[in-house]
C-alpha cells in the first residue's frame, strides 16, 4: 500500500520536472538567432526557387536523362556495328535489300504472306 502512494506522488513530479525543463528550453530558445535560423531554413527549404522540391524533381530528372543517355549509347554501338556489318558483308547487304526493299533475282518470284494481328 505504501508502495503505491509513493508511485502516485512521484508521477506528478516527474510531469512538473518535464514541463520546467520544456520552460528553460522554449527560454533558451527564444532569442532573435533561432527566429533568424528558423526563417532562414523555411526560405531555403519551401520558398526559394531551387527549394527541398524542386531539388528532389531535378534529382529525379537527372537519373532519368542518364538512364536514357546509356539507353542511347547502346543504341548507338549496335547500329555501328550494323552499319560495318552492311558495308562490309555482302551476305547482310542482300539480306537487308531482300527483306527491306523486296528486291530480288531476275529469275525469282517474290511471294508475301501477311499475317493478321
Amino acid at each position: 500500500m505504501l508502495l503505491l502512494q509513493t508511485e502516485i506522488f512521484r508521477q506528478p513530479q516527474l510531469i512538473i520536472d518535464a514541463v520546467m525543463t520544456f520552460k528553460k528550453i522554449l527560454r533558451k530558445l527564444n532569442n532573435r538567432y533561432v527566429y533568424a535560423t528558423l526563417a532562414f531554413l523555411v526560405v531555403i527549404l519551401f520558398i526559394d526557387q531551387f527549394n527541398l522540391f524542386e531539388q528532389i524533381r531535378l534529382h529525379r530528372s537527372l537519373k532519368d536523362q542518364k538512364q536514357q543517355i546509356e539507353y542511347y549509347q547502346e543504341e548507338i554501338s549496335q547500329n555501328k556495328q550494323y552499319l560495318e556489318a552492311l558495308q562490309n558483308d555482302t551476305a547482310t547487304m542482300e539480306q537487308v535489300a531482300r527483306e527491306q526493299y523486296l528486291m530480288k533475282r531476275d529469275n525469282e518470284v517474290i511471294y508475301l504472306i501477311e499475317t493478321q494481328e
